[in-house]
């Protein structure tokens, strides 16, 4: 062995460097590799080390030209290949990262390294399928290679495959117990999987291990926004912003735990900090929007124009110029329509859907369904069997999910979820189809975004001069736009529970963020006015103490007391509906009405009071009423809301006469006429699809949309 200067041989000088490295000295380890390489210029084995030094350093392009002549020297090693294709993935050149590490296992077909950089190379090419093999390979041929079993728990969790993924967090587990970061891993595949004690048990271990840890922090304060603990979940989102003050996940959680207490303006707040922080958070500035929607102190107007901005900000420069489709302009051939939405599956959603995909005319309509759905169930599958295709799209990126559904020739693409958590709109903002809807039974408003078409609606929920409101074409089909198909497990009505309680006992069950300052004063007005009378309000976060005391707050400066009101949470769904049987009249709260739970009330035989707001959130009450010949329930003031209360609590045999036969109303009712609704919706499709095949011109190409104002 030569020597060096001061009589130390080159095996001493590459045994330093790798001391350097090892205890990550970088700048050392590079300052010894360049003298090695001064006598050695075409060392592969300083060549390597130097340029994983510069890769440690940060100086990706530096690295990346090193490494690259490492292994034009050394071709034959697998570990210089593998090591080239880390930085050139670092770079972002992954089909050479690709061709890189298929080079290193080639070369060495029993090299775990290699296999499990394959994976993550894959992983990011959206290859999911082949990263799977690869990182599994990896597994097989070192069973206890912790870091290939944790990006295979990843990729799976990406994909929607949390049962499988929860197995691989938890072999990471048993290789490293002392690992903090898979207990949040594994965490979040047990909350997607609704399994939300250990959920809580994992995030809780994380933060054992490492009490530092923004990220279990923040996870936790999640899982505690899911579980009805928003108290809780604003604690440890403060705790992950105190660790980490720039996490835009913490603000976002914060602002979600201020919400779900009914401290809306302190809500919007937070959301326009999260904002400030990271301005193309699209899902966060959605989070926002539906924050707006609840505000009793803000315009129409004001709140459409923010959906305006969602659109300019993250989904306009998304669209592609010049935009083409390939599809056929035939006005009357059988078309296919593609629904998009995470909610294919055990949600309130599916029970509005699933009546409208049955009765589809199949001779005219292809039926596509495209599932956001990490977490699917029996429901899912029912509806899979219904459709004449399935996409499972949890995984794709907007890019890819927008070329699929093009590759798919969909005519008309329509939107379930709107602003609500796990929507696609970046995907419809790229106009993958000609045509594209939003159906408002995931979210009931405006999505804002000029590449969306039409929204479906009835005269109730967007009456005439109300347009501006939305960046869609109003479609009003000429009946109510929803369907209900009840679920087999909800009670039988029972009879009036005032004529045995000697009282009234009036309830909403709606979610706590609709219950503003405004709703709370005419509430509070309502039970002064109608003797012994009670408010039972029934929602998820009532299971905890601290907001129970704070609603109970709200209340007392109205002078009204706890005696009159009951908080609570019942659960599972099936004790929410019997709930109904304690309830003679139901609230519907403003200016953002109930949904859901307005429908569940009149099926429950439980007649809705509600105020016409603003269109359409606050309008689903009149909607719902007007479709079963009830409009008389419903105020067009807040005088007249107290009116109804009055007029009906004197009256228990008229209203015990109106309990025993509104379920038979409803079901002869618009609520439950799939078919007819069916036929409507697709009369509204093909104006739509009409109007566009006219616009076409003969090469082709579309062109340019008019912007339709939102003011």
């Amino acid at each position: 062995m030569a020597k060096a200067a001061g009589g130390i041989t080159a095996q001493g000088v590459i045994e330093a460097a790798v001391a350097a490295f090892q205890r990550g000295a970088y700048e050392e380890t590079e300052r010894l590799c360049r003298a090695l390489l001064k006598a050695a210029p075409d060392d592969p084995a300083s060549l390597q080390l130097l340029g994983l030094a510069s890769y440690r350093r940060g100086q990706f392009t530096e690295a990346e030209a090193t490494l690259a002549k490492a292994a034009e020297k050394a071709p034959a090693s697998p570990e210089i290949q593998a090591n080239h294709a880390a930085v050139l993935r670092a770079l972002g050149r992954l089909p050479e990262a690709e061709a890189a590490n298929r080079r290193a296992v080639t070369l060495k077909p029993d090299f775990p390294e290699g296999h499990h950089n394959l994976g993550n190379a894959l992983r990011d090419l959206g290859r999911h399928a082949d990263a799977e093999v690869a990182f599994r390979r990896a597994t097989e041929l070192r069973p206890n290679f912790s870091d290939a079993w944790l990006s295979l728990g990843r990729l799976l969790q990406l994909i929607g495959r949390l049962a499988d993924s929860e197995a691989a967090f938890r072999k990471v587990i048993e290789l490293k117990p002392d690992f903090s970061d898979v207990y949040s891993d594994l965490g979040n595949s047990l909350l997607g999987l609704d399994r939300l004690q250990e959920a809580e048990a994992a995030f809780r271990q994380a933060l054992t291990l490492r009490p530092n840890s923004h990220e279990a922090s923040v996870n936790l304060a999640a899982l505690l926004l899911r579980a009805g603990r928003p108290h809780d979940a604003e604690t440890f989102s403060r705790r992950a912003l105190a660790l980490k003050p720039d996490l835009h996940q913490g603000f976002n959680n914060l602002a979600i735990a201020l919400e779900d207490q009914g401290r809306l303006d302190e809500a919007s707040g937070v959301f326009r900090q999260v904002l400030k922080l990271k301005p193309d958070y699209a899902a966060g500035h959605s989070s926002l929007l539906f924050c707006l929607n609840y505000r009793h102190d803000l315009t129409a107007e004001a709140i459409a124009a923010e959906y305006k901005t969602w659109d300019q900000q993250h989904a306009k420069p998304l669209l592609p110029r010049p935009l083409r489709h390939a599809n056929g302009h035939e006005p009357g051939r059988k078309l296919k329509i593609g629904y998009v939405s995470p909610d294919f599956r055990q949600h309130a959603v599916a029970l509005f859907f699933e009546p409208l995909l049955a009765a589809h005319d199949r001779s005219q309509y292809e039926i596509y369904l495209y599932g956001e759905v990490p977490n699917p169930d029996a429901i899912t599958e029912r509806l899979k069997g219904q459709a004449d295709h399935w996409r499972a799209t949890v995984g794709l990126s907007d890019d890819r999910m927008a070329a699929l559904i093009r590759q798919d020739g969909i005519d008309i693409l329509i939107d379930l979820a709107g602003h609500t958590a796990g929507n696609r709109l970046l995907v419809f903002a790229r106009k993958p189809a000609p045509v594209q809807f939003s159906y408002l039974i995931g979210h009931g408003t405006t999505t804002g975004l000029t590449t969306i078409d039409g929204f479906l609606s009835d005269d109730f929920m967007v009456p005439e001069g109300f347009e501006h409101l939305f960046s869609e074409k109003i479609i009003r089909i000429g009946r109510s736009p929803l369907v209900y198909q009840p679920p087999a497990a909800m009670p039988d009505v029972s009879p009036l529970p005032a004529k045995s309680n000697g009282h009234i006992r009036f309830g909403c069950f709606s979610r706590t963020v609709r219950i503003n300052e405004d709703v709370i004063a005419l509430w509070a007005e309502m039970l002064h006015r109608v003797p012994k009378s009670v408010l039972v309000l029934n929602s998820k976060p009532f299971a905890e103490k601290s907001t129970r005391e704070l609603f109970e707050q709200r209340f007392a400066p109205h002078g009204i007391g706890p005696e009159r009101l009951e908080l609570i949470y019942t659960f599972p769904q099936p004790k929410t509906w019997a709930a109904y049987n304690n309830i003679d009249i139901a609230l519907d709260p403003f200016p953002h009405n109930a949904g859901t739970t307005t429908i569940e009330a009149l099926w429950m035989g439980v007649p809705v009071i509600s105020l016409a707001c603003r269109p359409s959130v606050g309008r689903f009450g009149a909607s719902i009423l007007g479709a079963l010949d009830m409009s008389d329930w419903v105020a067009a003031e807040p005088d007249g809301y107290l009116e109804i209360a009055e007029r009906w609590s004197k009256d228990l045999d008229g209203l015990a006469k109106l309990r025993a036969g509104l379920r038979a109303r409803f079901s002869a009712s618009a609520m439950r006429d799939g078919p007819g609704l069916a036929r409507a919706v697709e009369t509204g499709y093909r104006q739509l699809w009409q109007e566009w095949c006219e616009s076409r011109d003969l090469a082709g190409t579309e062109p340019p949309e008019p912007e339709r104002p939102l003011t």
